[in-house]
């Protein structure tokens, strides 16, 4: 298999302080209690000593592993009232600055990846920001993913988002929206098959983490071509567009936190909101604030290349996970 040695992207060193920003969202686990309470919970049909839960991907080695670390009571899934949270994310401060070492690796036919990959971030018109993950903890019980496949559609030099969050559990499955191929790596996971997502989405490539963390998702042959991928514990969580919004339904009725995170800019605070049942949160508001300078000496701390910003600068923020209580 081709390696990705010489990868233009935020290097090594900008990539322990994402790990270090990401740390208590990805150790702890997400529910204040998996203790099945009143009528919220039905009984839990088990595996062994844990409940397995639904759905796990068909090529993950071990179900009974997955449940210990999505659903460690071995409880059955929560079924009480539920809402969704919904809001928006902006960013504020100074632009994000060019990245003319990436797009002079990208060909000219690659309208899409050039877009995306031109900058350090992607915002919209109204400085809606993109790919933030967004999670929601500190509610009661579990909730399990609905499918076990995230699926991406590569096109144009891209996986259609920079961020991906998922479930513990879960596949990720790379489809080729156009005529070229793909070849995906985890950069991260060891013992990978090369896999090929051929043109026009004639064979998809599916690929399995098997732990929880921080992966890297590559393409082979086009080393410009990444993505952050965030692996979770609980399901409650999504990735912003460019027009910066979520919505997350199926959580319980009750307190709760939301906590936004972009892995250039970090983790905003978090937000106690409480979820009402059948109905939508009303519109949560996140910024995230870049600032230039404090960017850069944080890469030349971890011994990263500066960016250039090609511009004059103008001003930055991994959710919590939620703790057992």
């Amino acid at each position: 298999m081709t390696r990705a040695r010489g990868r233009v992207g935020l290097g090594a060193g900008y990539s322990a302080l994402v790990l270090a920003a990401l740390a208590p969202l990805l150790s702890l686990a997400c529910s204040r209690s998996t203790k099945p309470k009143g009528d919220a919970v039905a009984s839990a049909a088990p595996a062994g000593s844990v409940a397995l839960p639904a759905p796990v991907a068909s090529g993950l080695p071990d179900p009974k592993l997955v449940s210990s670390v999505v659903n460690p009571d071995g409880v059955a899934a929560y079924a009480g009232p539920a809402g969704t949270v919904v809001g928006r994310v902006v960013v504020t401060g100074d632009p994000p600055p060019e990245q003319p070492e990436v797009i002079k690796q990208i060909p000219t036919g690659c309208a899409e990846g050039r877009a995306a990959y031109a900058r350090l971030f992607r915002e919209g018109p109204g400085r809606e920001l993109a790919d933030v993950l967004v999670a929601v903890t500190e509610y009661k019980g579990y909730v399990p993913e609905r499918e076990s496949t995230v699926r991406l559609e590569a096109k144009g030099c891209f996986f259609g988002q920079r961020t991906l969050a998922m479930t513990y559990g879960q596949r990720v499955e790379v489809v080729s929206k156009d005529a070229e191929s793909y070849i995906p790596e985890l950069l991260g996971e060891r013992g990978q098959p090369q896999l090929v997502a051929t043109p026009g989405g004639r064979a998809a490539a599916s690929l399995y983490p098997t732990r929880i963390g921080r992966y890297v998702l590559i393409d082979n042959l086009k080393l410009f071509m990444t993505a952050e991928v965030l692996v979770l514990k609980y399901a409650t969580h999504a990735v912003t567009g460019v027009d910066g919004r979520f919505a997350i339904p199926d959580v319980p009725a009750g307190p709760v936190v939301v906590t936004a995170f972009h892995p250039a800019l970090g983790p905003t605070p978090g937000k106690s909101v409480v979820v009402d049942a059948g109905k939508p949160t009303e519109e949560l508001s996140f910024e995230l604030r870049f600032d230039q300078a404090e960017f850069s000496a944080r890469r030349a701390d971890a011994g990263v290349a500066p960016v250039d910003a090609g511009s004059p600068p103008a001003d930055s923020g991994a959710p919590r996970g939620a703790k057992s209580r």
